[in-house]
């Protein structure tokens, strides 16, 4: 025994270590793995739709470049979504498609708010995609969301490069560099949630996702605008209107922050929306896409509350996201009241079941 051991002592088993080799039949997905990819689906159909009219109206060739990457991309996701549906036998989800869109329709938006709002798009998803990968495990689904990472980094660098050529980005305003590394000690930093008064100015990312919530609210707003005068439902465009107004008193609150700063509010699209009449979406996919778009904007509060610190912004932000949830609810219940919202993938009613 004593000589077994002195053998082996010293020695490591070396085991080989390559591909891990598995049947992607034998491992069912999870319920991250179907959500997420169902989302997927229904905004990738959504932006095919979008960008199929964008193309086909498009005249300025570095733009265009950049759209018709877009829709090839959003176009392969789409078939690639469909195979992984189909490799686990799930029904493909119904979406949006051909009846959705009208390519013939008069141009409703300039090729200008086109690519950014397309940049914007390419934003949310990102966003979106970083936290798919981290809760997926099959490989192919993995290998799905690094690709749409990889495909969203390129698109909206690409668009980002062309606004800035062109002098259409919109840009952060600057601050004065700091000549030290200085410290907090006071808790009044944080400001009160009943006294607005006495404010500390806005730190650097503060700043940062006042700007960045107020380029989005201002695009939608404009998108909002365009498809209220071409939507045929009265309910829809009152929706809309609604939100337009709410947008409005939301980017007037927003600004006023950094108008108390003194620093400049250069977001401006300016008029974006042309005169026609004629809708190049149906109004399934305009309602769906108005609700979606309240929810990027919901994500987008949260995400700067959770680096914000001044507590009458917090104030803010939470009073502003109560009031979007309000609307995203009046128009989820509009969907299913036209029999438009399709019913995400969920877990067994037991209780129905054994009953």
């Amino acid at each position: 025994m004593n000589n077994l051991q002195d053998t082996n002592q010293g020695q490591v088993e070396q085991v080989p270590f390559g591909a891990v080799q598995h049947n992607l039949s034998n491992i069912m997905p999870s319920a991250s793995e179907i959500g997420n990819l169902w989302s997927s689906y229904q905004a990738e159909s959504m932006s095919v739709c979008f960008l199929k009219f964008y193309v086909a109206k498009s005249k300025d060739p570095d733009i265009h470049a950049v759209l018709q990457r877009a829709l090839d991309v959003s176009s392969q996701r789409v078939i690639t979504m469909e195979n992984i549906f189909n490799s686990f036998n799930h029904p493909i989800p119904e979406a949006y498609g051909e009846k959705d869109v009208d390519i013939n329709a008069k141009q409703l938006f300039n090729e200008t708010f086109e690519l950014q709002y397309t940049r914007l798009m390419h934003k949310f998803v990102l966003i979106n995609y970083c936290n798919a990968l981290t809760v997926s495990s099959r490989s192919d689904i993995r290998g799905y969301f690094f690709e749409c990472i990889t495909t969203s980094r390129e698109i909206h660098q690409k668009a980002t490069e062309v606004l800035l050529a062109k002098g259409l980005l919109s840009k952060s305003p600057s601050i004065a560099i700091p000549d030290r590394v200085d410290y907090i000690h006071d808790k009044d930093y944080f400001g009160s949630y009943l006294n607005f008064g006495n404010k500390r100015p806005l730190n650097a990312l503060e700043i940062s996702h006042l700007v960045s919530l107020m380029e989005t609210k201002e695009l939608l707003k404009s998108l909002n605008l365009g498809y209220g005068q071409v939507v045929k439902s009265e309910k829809i465009k009152k929706l809309i209107t609604q939100g337009k107004e709410i947008a409005d008193k939301q980017l007037s609150g927003l600004g006023s922050f950094l108008d108390d700063e003194d620093l400049p509010l250069t977001i401006a699209f300016g008029n974006v929306v042309t005169y026609s009449t004629e809708s190049p979406q149906s109004d399934r996919l305009i309602l769906a896409h108005f609700t979606v778009a309240i929810a990027f904007i919901i994500a987008e509060y949260g995400l700067a509350l959770s680096t914000t610190s001044r507590k009458d912004l917090i104030t803010t932000y939470t009073k502003y996201i109560v009031e979007l949830q309000s609307l995203s609810r009046d128009g989820a219940e509009l969907m299913i009241e036209c029999g438009w919202l399709e019913r995400m993938p969920e877990t067994p009613d037991r209780e129905k079941l054994l009953s």
